[in-house]
This record gives structure tokens, sequence and C-alpha cells, in this order.
């Protein structure tokens, strides 16, 4: 099991101030202590066509000499739009995707079914825009064989370049929970298409006996995993998860069952990577924070998984 940094983190959206510099975030999420890092497929970071040839070479050797993992590279897309030239695009898009991960060296795409995306106000994100209505509420069908069709056409791409297509389980549309996934794999059919499985976005997200159940269910496709929240020091200097999960009304206090989940990756030897994002509006005292408040968060969240993996992993290895 490793450890990652989703570049989303540091794109710019949820603190007051710029983004960090691919070039930059590389070095960066190795001084951090990091394993690997997982590239934002939206400006400013790795939208495809910004990176030139030189660019992915640039950056490929540059993960090289560091010696970090480029783990994966991630378009923010939606399959699952029933106007026939949006769908294009995002198919297009998850193409280009693809090739990119290829050029960087990088085995996988994580993918959405039907992300809604953000709204951007003062340089600032936003999910109560995009999240506040259906954006497709003129259609009556179901969008669920639009996501099938472009998966097929997707996983073809992939399969010629050598890339696995991931699959999150983000709602709140076609993909509501786990089970929705492994239901879209089975019937997708590709050797490409496997799970990127994060408990923290699933209904019960605080109920360790769930966070067994997933990841014992997904155990034969799972490559790749997220986790977000906020975290303190206590006054024993344990760090404490203190907000966690989708960003409503019970974020904060929420208690996701990261333990549990950890521990069944490790009792069944997963080999993937379990990557910390911070994807919420950063705030100190109700007001926009800045890069510093990520940056510390993002301290706390490595001592925080890394402690959850070497538990897990010595439990693991005193039940063999």
């Amino acid at each position: 099991m490793k450890i990652g940094l989703y570049s989303v983190t540091y794109r710019g959206v949820w603190y007051q101030g710029e983004a960090v510099n691919l070039f930059d975030l590389l070095p960066l999420a190795k001084r951090q202590g990091w394993e690997g890092v997982e590239l934002d497929a939206e400006r400013p970071h790795a939208m495809p066509m910004d990176l030139s040839p030189d660019d992915r070479k640039r950056l490929r050797d540059l993960a090289g000499e560091l010696g970090i993992e480029i783990c994966a590279v991630s378009p923010n897309c939606d399959l699952s739009s029933p106007v026939p030239i949006q769908r294009e695009a995002m198919i297009l898009y998850v193409r280009e995707c693809i090739r990119l991960a290829r050029d960087l060296g990088s085995p996988l795409c994580k993918v959405f079914a039907a992300w809604r995306g953000i709204t951007l106000h003062d340089g600032l994100g936003t999910y109560d825009d995009t999240y506040s209505y259906n954006q497709y509420g003129f259609w009556k069908g179901d969008r669920r064989g639009f996501v099938v069709d472009a998966m097929r056409e997707l996983c073809r791409v992939a399969e010629d370049e050598g890339v696995v297509l991931a699959m999150q389980n983000h709602g709140p549309d076609i993909v509501n929970r786990y089970q929705d996934v492994l239901e879209l794999i089975e019937e997708v059919g590709s050797p490409a298409f496997k799970a990127c499985m994060d408990i923290n976005i699933e209904p019960e997200a605080d109920s360790p006996a769930h966070a067994r159940e997933m990841a014992q269910a997904s155990r034969h496709v799972q490559v790749h995993s997220h986790m977000n929240g906020e975290f303190a020091r206590g006054e024993d200097g344990a760090v404490a998860l203190v907000a966690g999960g989708y960003f409503d009304k019970k974020f904060w206090g929420r208690q996701v069952a990261y333990p549990a989940y950890v521990d069944e990756l490790a009792a069944w030897g997963y080999q993937g990577y379990v990557n910390w994002e911070f994807c919420h509006p950063a705030l100190a005292n109700g007001a926009p924070a800045g890069i510093e408040y990520v940056h510390n968060q993002t301290a706390l969240a490595f001592e925080y998984l890394s402690g959850l993996r070497a538990a897990a992993l010595e439990t693991a290895a005193a039940g063999d």
C-alpha cells in the first residue's frame, strides 16, 4: 500500500492564493514525504491540451529524478450528459488524458461517471451551484446507458495505450455507492476498467463494518483510493480526524471509518495508492484561508495516513 498526494489540493481553487506549478508540485510532494502524485487534469495543472511533448518529457524525467511516481492522471469527467456534443467532448477529454498518462508513465486515469464539477467565484471553488439543482432535469430517460457506452469506447483506447481506468464511487447521480461501480465494471467487461473506492464518500462513511465490507467486495478490481477531511493535533500530540466525507452539513465531526478501511486493505494485500486530497473550502475563523492552511492540513494528513498504514500492516503481518 502506497500513499500519495492528489494535486487538486494545490490547484488554487480551495484556498486563497495561486496554484502551485506542476514542476514545483512534484518536489513539494517529495519534501512532504508522499510516495506518489496524482495529477488533476484541469487548468492550471494537467490539462492535456496545455502540456506539450517537451512538457510531458520534463515532468516524467523530473519524477524519475525525484524518485516519486506520477501514480494517476485524473480527468474530471461527466460521461452521462444526454446532450451528444457534451458527451462527445468529455469522451475526447478522457481519451487525451489516457494519452497523457501514457506519456507520463502513469498506470491509470481515475474517472467519474457523472462529475457535476464546481464553479469559481473570485477564484475560489464551491459545490453550491452545481449540487443545488439537477442540470439534466429536462431529461426523463436513464443516463446510465450513456456511461456504459462511453466507458466501452474509452476502455478500448485504454487497452491500446496500456492504461487502466479506475472509476470513483462519487455521487450524486449515476454512481452513489461502491456497488454501482462494481455493476458498471461487470457490464462493460474490460480488463482496463477497475475501481477507485473511497470510504469517505459512501453513504455509510462512518461505519467500520461498511468500510470492511466495501474493501472486501472490491478486492479483485480495486486499484486506487482517496481520503479527505480535516485534522487537528490533540493535547497528547496525536493527530485526530475532525471532519471528513462530502462537504455537507455532516462534514464537521464526521468520523470516517478510515482505520477499519485501511486495516481491511492491508489484510488482503492492497498494493495501490491511497491519496490525500484537500477538496473543500479552506476556512479560518469563517473566512477564506491561504495556502499555509492547506500546507498544515496536508502535513497532518500525511502523519495520520502514515500512522494508519503502519498500524494496519503490523496487524496484517501478525495475522499471517
